[in-house]
């Protein structure tokens, strides 16, 4: 199974230095990586470091202020270094449907800008959006609110830390579901390596018909570095 990988995983590895952790991520078998930032590095800058290590850009985490107040920026950068997908990887919801409905209006309107640079816009879930507005999850109301052309990232951990059924959610949103984050959730609801856990990325596969990339991101209280090798082991043999 080819799979990316969320470069968020690396946070604080190598000295933070993205050029080392874009190659590591090459060394342990990924065939991509999404980005949480650019290191510093320009557009020309990072489309070497992807080219020397045979390996490329599938899309970006980008603050949702970026979407707001730089968005033609982001999308130039992304466009010039050969991405697919903007995404924004966190909202709040402090203001009930009126926060709910302003970044659906936010990604749609984002949806229509990224078109002329070949890019998909999409958004990715934490817990929070399976909390309920006016009788519905969040996340449902998003999908509810936005264009065909916004997709999702579905972050498996997520949904089950949240008590939902992973599988059953992710077959459910058919089409809308286009990336899907393998995370995995093990003792006391901790963030743990992909093989220890209690998720079936088999059946997460197998439930995610539309799905068009998979991007392994790792967080909690492990050997980070260690982590991404054995995770990467560990898709490549599914």
């Amino acid at each position: 199974m080819n799979a990316g990988l969320q470069l968020w995983s690396l946070n604080d590895c190598f000295d933070n230095d993205i050029k080392k952790k874009i190659a590591y991520a090459a060394e342990c078998g990924y065939y991509g990586v999404e980005f949480a930032g650019f290191g510093g590095l320009n557009a020309s800058e990072m489309k070497e470091v992807l080219d020397a290590n045979s390996i490329k850009a599938l899309g970006s985490h980008s603050a949702y202020d970026i979407f707001k107040n730089s968005l033609e920026e982001e999308l130039s950068y992304l466009k010039e270094i050969g991405a697919k997908y903007m995404i924004i990887p966190w909202a709040e919801y402090k203001d009930g449907m009126d926060s709910v409905k302003e970044v659906a209006d936010v990604l749609n309107n984002a949806a229509k800008k990224a078109k002329e640079y070949g890019i998909t816009v999409g958004y990715h879930n934490h817990a929070q959006e399976f909390e309920k507005v006016d009788g519905k999850y969040i996340l449902d109301l998003l999908m509810e609110l936005t264009d065909d052309d916004v997709i999702f990232e579905v972050d498996v951990f997520w949904v089950t830390y949240a008590g939902v059924n992973p599988y059953e959610y992710v077959a459910s949103k058919g089409k809308k579901v286009e990336l899907i984050h393998l995370k995995q959730i093990g003792e006391e609801k901790k963030n743990v390596v992909l093989p220890d856990g209690e998720i079936d990325f088999a059946k997460i596969r197998e439930s995610a018909k539309y799905a068009k990339e998979f991007i392994v991101e790792q967080e909690g209280d492990v050997d980070k570095v260690e982590a991404c090798k054995i995770n990467g082991d560990f898709v490549a043999n599914m």
